[in-house]
């Protein structure tokens, strides 16, 4: 193998991991030429605005999502490649058109890749991960047309609900008996679970979808339980998997479906940086974990560009999760396990609320804020002392959720 192209960085993956990494490594390095290898047709963006913002802000387009890394000095995107093979004793990569760059550093940032159910290849059938999917949901997604989701992750909810909001009419397939079943109480889930329905939004419970077919561009649907639905096109939120096949193939060494890495993003080999989704790392409060998240993606990005080019940084912010959806919010810190003790409370002055989680030896493992402002690094610092229940109840006024 000889390379075609070299670089001092080279990153693999052009999500926001990669921009975030690109941005970072110019902090400090002004000048090292930097690669960006890109399976996708569009430049680096945002992406939670694909399922987010751009349904209900319509000021708000695909333009602004776009992150510039093209225009960082003596930067180079490839799009449209994707690597499939790493060879590290030579400090080269291989991708599926034949071409071969060379590297000095190496960040590995190459995300999911959405599962989806059995069927055919269709723009009507659409995993949503990048800005050509949106595209392609947006098109069969007029008025009044009928578009069936699938999932109960955060995507599907997401999207469901900015589709209904664009008179688009929506039937949500989940497996559980309410929204978010598994992660909130059931009286918060229950809440989340009518609103959807008061505005308009037809839900499936206790089911799965098996597969789907494509006719006279029509979407069938079929149930586990035999049951078919027909629709204008078909969105499925269910999950997703890292890629790390070629990672994996080259040695590095992986943990919980994820490339191992240090508190600075450093793997096994160090001349080679893994940071986002495919990732897992020790956290300062979570322990080792394998985070999908966006803000976790920007600053650890940032954070693992900077030290590629040896700022030496050890990442210790902990991500959380959020989502807006009507006139609901929340964001969560740590494991929200709705199969676990929980306690409520209540802020009188807000409205909100929030739900302490408990491991089974009855000290803190996760916080959910709802529909209130706050600052979130006041629970990171209580998550950070892992209280017990009695010791967070001498403090707080919490009442056991049953």
């Amino acid at each position: 193998m000889t390379s075609t192209e070299h670089f001092k960085y080279l990153l693999i993956g052009g999500g926001v991991v990669g921009a975030a990494a690109a941005a970072g490594i110019r902090e400090i390095d002004p000048e090292g030429s930097i690669g960006m290898i890109s399976a996708d047709v569009d430049e680096p963006y945002a992406r939670p605005a694909l399922s987010k913002k751009l349904w209900v802000d319509h000021s708000f387009t695909l333009a602004d999502t776009v992150l510039g890394t093209s225009k960082l000095k003596n930067t180079v995107v490839h799009l449209e490649e994707k690597v499939v093979k790493l060879a590290r004793e030579k400090h080269l990569v291989e991708t599926d058109t034949g071409e071969i760059y060379g590297y000095d550093k190496l960040l590995l940032a190459t995300g999911n890749t959405p599962n989806r159910l059995p069927g055919p290849e269709s723009d009507l059938a659409i995993a949503l991960r990048s800005k050509d999917d949106y595209r392609k949901i947006l098109a069969f997604s007029q008025p009044g047309n009928h578009v069936l989701v699938v999932g109960s992750s955060y995507i599907a909810s997401e999207i469901a609900a900015g589709l209904a909001q664009n008179k688009v009419q929506v039937t949500l397939v989940v497996d559980t008996d309410r929204l978010f079943q598994k992660s909130f109480p059931a009286e918060l889930s229950q809440q989340y679970h009518d609103k959807y329905q008061a505005e308009g939004i037809e839900i499936l419970t206790g089911v799965l979808a098996d597969k789907y077919e494509i006719t006279d561009d029509q979407v069938q649907l079929t149930l586990a339980d035999g049951r078919t639905l027909n629709g204008d096109g078909l969105v499925m939120g269910i999950g997703s998997k890292p890629n790390i096949d070629f990672a994996q193939d080259a040695g590095l060494e992986m943990a919980d479906r994820g490339i191992l890495t240090n508190e600075q993003f450093v793997t096994s080999d160090p001349d080679i940086w893994a940071m986002g989704d495919i990732a897992t790392y020790p956290d300062q409060i979570m322990g080792q974990q394998r985070l999908e998240h966006v803000r976790h993606a920007e600053i650890g990005g940032r954070v693992a560009g900077q030290n590629m080019a040896g700022a030496g940084r050890v990442y210790t912010w902990t991500p959380y999760f959020y989502s807006w959806v009507y006139d609901i919010s929340w964001e969560g810190l740590g494991v929200l396990d709705a199969s676990q003790k929980m306690y409520r409370e209540t802020l009188a002055e807000s409205g909100g609320e929030t739900i302490y989680y408990f491991d089974e030896e009855e000290h803190l493992d996760g916080i959910l804020v709802w529909n209130t402002a706050h600052d979130l690094d006041h629970f990171r610092n209580i998550l950070r002392k892992k209280p017990t229940i009695a010791e967070l109840n001498s403090a707080l006024t919490l009442t056991e959720i049953s």
